[in-house]
């Protein structure tokens, strides 16, 4: 695959999931979207989120693919909705967004057809090929980023949130995650742990870098 197709390829994934969130909005309710914002310690004024677009991109990330607001996920409420009206790309597409996973990625080297190789830390994962305009332009190499990932037509992508993580955090994480757990995607309170501790300190990843677009 040469340059031009990877991005061909990329720009109707990324087209195909900015898409689907936005039909996902109608399968979370405004509840939903404030118990989670509460819980990543985000005010509410008037019953609406005190909160710009980068930390509203944690709270759908959380809304949609969590568990945090309810029994059941968002994205497997509108999986089952739409199942039967979908063509093939969008019907792997879908099920990919479902099977996706919550990690932390560290920036390896460059593609030599675009984007990084990534190493997933915690499910053990090296040299995954993470297609992402921004972060192409963006990233250096050894930088680390908590993000949900799905893997498509031979890409891993993000679905949206991240949140960049310092070499003094990731040291922090390392004796106190690392240490403690069996190799496995974060779990949704781990999620919330991580977001939160990113919100606190200020580093919370810009949102056109998550879904993306050139810088």
């Amino acid at each position: 695959m040469d340059r031009d197709q990877a991005r061909t390829d990329y720009h109707r994934i990324l087209a195909g999931v900015v898409r689907h969130h936005q039909a996902l909005d109608h399968h979370v309710a405004g509840a939903a979207m404030a118990r989670v914002a509460k819980r990543l310690g985000l005010r509410l004024r008037g019953g609406l989120i005190d909160a710009g677009d980068d930390e509203m991109a944690l709270v759908s990330d959380l809304a949609i693919y969590g568990r945090v607001a309810g029994s059941t996920r968002a994205i497997d409420r509108y999986a089952r909705a739409v199942s039967g009206s979908l063509d093939a790309f969008d019907r792997e597409l879908v099920e990919a967004l479902s099977r996706s996973w919550f990690s932390i990625v560290r920036f390896a080297a460059r593609h030599p057809v675009a984007g990084w190789y990534v190493d997933d830390l915690l499910l053990e994962r090296t040299g995954l090929w993470l297609m992402n305009e921004a972060l192409e332009q963006s990233a250096r190499e050894g930088m680390s980023l908590g993000t949900r990932l799905f893997e498509v037509g031979g890409f891993v992508l993000s679905t949206g949130a991240a949140a960049p993580l310092t070499d003094a955090w990731m040291e922090v994480l390392r004796d106190d995650l690392w240490t403690r757990r069996k190799p496995g995607a974060l779990t949704d309170a781990e999620v919330v742990t991580l977001y939160r501790l990113t919100l606190s300190s200020g580093l919370v990843a810009r949102h056109r870098n998550a879904l993306d677009g050139p810088a």
